[in-house]
């Protein structure tokens, strides 16, 4: 086999492993984790379940690979809110995170929010590749913080940024849900910046 049809092939490989994954996406915009099945992902490009088999070895192998497409793109997101001064750049992180999770509810959802053991744990197994970026991010911007001697919590990194995340994943998961009816609305909106505001000055003592 030549070189050019071997790459050629390669190609329209990854051009029907992409068809998949667009196809997974587009059903989980639609529809909860329980109801998407290889099946309908393949009848969604109009391949045989047997073809997804191909390239992904089971429903979860291929949910993760989304997994760790929503992690990256939010990293990518929480990145574009660096700034020089760290803690400008935790609370605009924090804002971009929470923006994420009504902005693409579909990857948050898979991201955070499956009781799904066999999910959860493959996703373990491969943490480093999936969502360690995210959470580096986070502990390397509260070491920041703290070399300017403005995180008041006399607590480890790795506790403040559990305590951060806790309370970042809580708003987000209230937003999703449609848990917030009781607020009027004008609080509503100001819901996640109020909730970064007040997440600041716990870790800051009242200096963000």
């Amino acid at each position: 086999m030549s070189k050019g049809i071997a790459a050629r092939r390669e190609r329209e490989r990854e051009a029907l492993r992409q068809r998949i994954l667009e196809a997974a996406r587009q059903l989980f915009r639609q529809e909860d984790y329980g109801s998407v099945s290889l099946r309908k992902i393949a009848e969604r490009i109009e391949y045989s379940p047997t073809t997804i088999y191909l390239y992904f070895k089971d429903k979860h192998a291929l949910v993760m690979e989304l997994v760790a497409e929503g992690f990256a793109l939010l990293l990518h997101k929480m990145k574009l809110a660096e700034q020089a001064d760290s803690v400008q750049t935790l609370r605009q992180s924090g804002l971009e995170y929470l923006r994420f999770s009504l902005e693409e509810p579909h990857y948050y959802r898979l991201m955070f929010q499956l009781h799904d053991q066999e999910l959860n744990d493959l996703c373990r197994q491969h943490e480093q590749r999936v969502s360690d970026g995210c959470f580096q991010y986070l502990m390397d911007t509260i070491a920041r913080v703290r070399l300017t001697g403005k995180l008041a919590m006399p607590l480890s990194d790795l506790m403040v940024a559990h305590i951060l995340w806790a309370g970042l994943h809580g708003a987000a998961s209230l937003a999703l849900g449609g848990l917030l009816d009781r607020l009027p609305e004008q609080e509503r909106q100001s819901f996640f910046e109020t909730t970064v505001a007040t997440l600041s000055r716990a870790a800051l003592g009242g200096v963000a």
